[in-house]
Parts: C-alpha cells; sequence; structure tokens
C-alpha cells in the first residue's frame, strides 16, 4: 500500500510538468502545418496522429526524462509519506531519503554519500538523455567536434488506427474532466479540511462537500506559522534577485555565443539529485557558521534556480531578434550597454516568469531548508532561526495550537498546506503562458 501511495502522489506531483511541457511541443507546432492539415482536410485525429505529435515528439520525451529525473531525486514525497516529523522514514525508504538518514541520523556520512554517488550515476542515464534530446545531440560547437558522444536516437513512427472527429472530441472531453478532477481533487481536499468542522474528518464514507466553514483553527495556524513565513517570503525574494542577476548573465551569454556544450552541462546538472548537493553545502555552511541563518538558505538554494532559470532563459533569449542589438552596436553602445537597455527590456516576460519559477522553487524547498535549519526566527535582526514554512508543515506540533493528534491534526496540516499552496498556485498561472516559451524549444525538430 505504501508503494501504491508513493506512486499514486508522485504521478499527481509530476503531471501538471508533463502536461506543461507537452503543451509548450504542441504550440510550438508551426501554423502553417495546421492550415496545410485544413486544406488537405483532415480531421482532428489525423492531425494530431500524423503531424502535430510525430513534430512534437521532442517535447514528450522531454516530459518523460523530465518526470524520471524528477522521480529518482524526489525527497520531499517520500519523507512525508514515510517518516516526517524529524525521523528518518522506514516505511517508504527510497534511495534518497535512505542516504539522507544515513548522512544525518545515523552518523554514516561516507555510506550516504557513497548512496548518493550511486543515486547520481542512475540519474545520469536520463540525465544525459535530456541534454540529447534538448541540444540536438551531435551538433558542432564552432566547428570543432561533437557536443556529447550519445548513441543517437531513433523512434519508431506510430501508425494509429483512424477515429471520426466526433468521437475524438468526446474522448479528449472525457480525458480534460478525469486529468482535471485528479489534479484539483487532492487541493480540493486540503481546503475542505482546513475550514470545515473536525468531526466530519472521520466520518465513513466522508463528506465530500461543505457543510459549515469554520476558520478560527486555520487563522490561529497561520498566526503560529507567522516566523516561518515571513523567513520564506524574505529568503524567497533574495534567492529569486540573486538567481536572476547570475542567470541572466549567463543564460544571454549561451544563448548568444553558442555556449552549447556549456548548456548541456548545466542542464545535466539540474538533473543531479539535490541529495547530492546536500551534505556537501551543509559542511561548508556550518565552517561559515552561519547555519539556522537566513543566509545559510540564500547562499544555498540558487542550487536549484539558476540552472532551471540559464536553461529556460536561453531558450527565451534565443526567440528574440538579434537585429536590435546589431543596431545598437553599429550606434556605439558597447556589449553590455545593450544588453542591459536593449536586451533585458525585450526580455522582460521571460524575465518575469523566470523570477516567479525562481520565487516558487524557493518557497517549497524542503530538503535544504530541513538540514540547514533548527529554529523559527527570533524577529530578531541579523535573523537567527531559519525554519521555512515547508518545514513548519512537515515538521508540526498539533499541540500547539490548543488541539491535539486524535481531534486536530488534519485541520491543522491543512492549513498548513493551504500556505503553502497559495502563492505557488498564483504565481503559476500569471507565469504558464511566459514559462511555455522557454520551458521546450524546438518541439518541431524531431
Amino acid at each position: 500500500m505504501d508503494l501504491y501511495s508513493l506512486t499514486i502522489t508522485g504521478i499527481w506531483a509530476t503531471l501538471p510538468l508533463a502536461f506543461l511541457i507537452t503543451l509548450a511541443g504542441l504550440t510550438s507546432v508551426p501554423k502553417q502545418v495546421k492550415e496545410a492539415s485544413v486544406v488537405d482536410g483532415m480531421g482532428m485525429w489525423d492531425y494530431y496522429s500524423s503531424e502535430a505529435l510525430p513534430l512534437a515528439k521532442g517535447a514528450i520525451i522531454t516530459a518523460f526524462l523530465m518526470t524520471m529525473i524528477l522521480a529518482f531525486g524526489d525527497f520531499d514525497l517520500p519523507f512525508i509519506l514515510g517518516g516526517a516529523g524529524g525521523v528518518p522514514p522506514t516505511t517508504m525508504a527510497t534511495l534518497v531519503t535512505f542516504s539522507y538518514a544515513q548522512m544525518f541520523y545515523e552518523g554514516l556520512v561516507s555510506q550516504g554519500l557513497a548512496t548518493t554517488m550511486i543515486l547520481a550515476l542512475i540519474v545520469s542515464i536520463p540525465g544525459l538523455l535530456l541534454v540529447r534530446v534538448t541540444l540536438g545531440g551531435g551538433r558542432k560547437e564552432g566547428g570543432t567536434g561533437r557536443l556529447f558522444h550519445l548513441p543517437s536516437m531513433h523512434f519508431p513512427t506510430l501508425h494509429l488506427p483512424h477515429l471520426p472527429n466526433a468521437p475524438f472530441k468526446y474522448l479528449i472531453y472525457v480525458v480534460s474532466v478525469l486529468v482535471f478532477i485528479f489534479i484539483l481533487f487532492p487541493i480540493y481536499w486540503m481546503g475542505l479540511l482546513a475550514f470545515r468542522p473536525q468531526a466530519l474528518d472521520y466520518v465513513i464514507p466522508p463528506v465530500l462537500l461543505p457543510t459549515k466553514i469554520i476558520s478560527s483553527i486555520f487563522l490561529a495556524t497561520v498566526a503560529q506559522a507567522t516566523p516561518e513565513i515571513i523567513t520564506t517570503t524574505a529568503i524567497a525574494i533574495a534567492v529569486t534577485a540573486l538567481t536572476i542577476a547570475l542567470a541572466a548573465p549567463a543564460a544571454y551569454t549561451i544563448a548568444r555565443q553558442g555556449r552549447r556544450a556549456l548548456l548541456g552541462i548545466i542542464i545535466y546538472v539540474f538533473s543531479i539529485p539535490s541529495i547530492a548537493f546536500v551534505f556537501g553545502a551543509f559542511y561548508m555552511i556550518s565552517k561559515l557558521h552561519l547555519l539556522n541563518t537566513w543566509w545559510a538558505l540564500i547562499l544555498t538554494e540558487p542550487l536549484f534556480t539558476v540552472p532551471f532559470v540559464i536553461w529556460t532563459m536561453s531558450n527565451f533569449y534565443n526567440s528574440l531578434p538579434k537585429s536590435y542589438e546589431e543596431a545598437a552596436l553599429v550606434d556605439g553602445y558597447s556589449p553590455l550597454r545593450s544588453f542591459f537597455q536593449i536586451v533585458m527590456p525585450l526580455a522582460r516576460p521571460g524575465l518575469i516568469a523566470a523570477a516567479m519559477v525562481a520565487f516558487i522553487f524557493a518557497w517549497h524547498l524542503l530538503l535544504f531548508p530541513l538540514v540547514m535549519s533548527q529554529t523559527p526566527w527570533n524577529f530578531h535582526f541579523p535573523p537567527v532561526g531559519s525554519n521555512t514554512v515547508t518545514t513548519f508543515a512537515v515538521i508540526f506540533d498539533p499541540d500547539s495550537t490548543g488541539g491535539s493528534v486524535s481531534n486536530n491534526v488534519w485541520v491543522q496540516l491543512a492549513a498548513s498546506g493551504i500556505i503553502l499552496a497559495i502563492p505557488v498556485i498564483v504565481l503559476s498561472v500569471i507565469a504558464q503562458s511566459y514559462l511555455l516559451k522557454g520551458l521546450y524549444s524546438g518541439g518541431t525538430k524531431g
């Protein structure tokens, strides 16, 4: 049952990203292809099966590889479902949580690092394949040779049976509704638990519709989590600013100078599970005497945000015309001035989306705050105490707001989940249209 629970929640967690990448690939299909299919009298099924999906197969493969990479490196779900509460998971240990327990609970640092190396080697396979698919494999950089010596990837053409338009539309509607319910129901259930009478939490069969709104425990949980909310907000803003400052010029250099090998390395580093970096970061932060401070997270969380933003922003820069920069250089602009006064304003939509993604990453990270933090912020400066909303949610004291484990914990946990979810949902809705432009480019390049 534990394995089934982890699998289902893993699918739920990664499905939106896979959907966005696939959608980005489908939207990158040239309009001329769609127009030609209409002229030829092709139905929706024929268009998608013989034109759109084959052209977007790079995006589909990217989505599959990204999902596999995230599943291999996922720490949050196995930790929460298998243990949490500050104890190492025992019933659902994966390589990630197993190495975490070895390094930070059992004192077996060498064994834990060896486990992370094994995990990194395993994830290197889909990671290198992701580099291959994203960068087109064996293209040359400056005529000096191949980017990565990986085997050629050839995928068979699928010959699907014909399906009339009407059944195909109904099939799309049914699948869309089922996926919609699958994704949104846990969020709905979390909101229902947070605001309904506690007695309804243990009724069988469960009550699926709201009967009465009670906000007292939710407000008490928000009040208790105030130090963590302030800490997470401040850290996320600082990480976002630092990420954009580092990633924007790096992505521009990669895009304009054709540094495809460097981009491949960055994508590969992004694919490596975060557990592979956590002990090294922990050791350096401890030597700097920054544990349990905001600086510990501000300096380490860009390890995850910078590679992803460089990846997406380099694709966005590639979509910008070079004519404006060339004209600026003719007018006597230096490359640096051209970047800040010409390129940055043109790239504002991509920068906004990248900033939102970096904020979301920093907001919901769990592993590094769990390792680097010990106490909530003490409301003094310089700030001491760096527990975040994520650590508050998973290491929760149900007695702290006047309840007990037997009759109050679900309400409080749901309230914590809502605190975590609201910024992510809002920013995701705002950023999705811009993110599609950078998340996947080249969906029609086979």
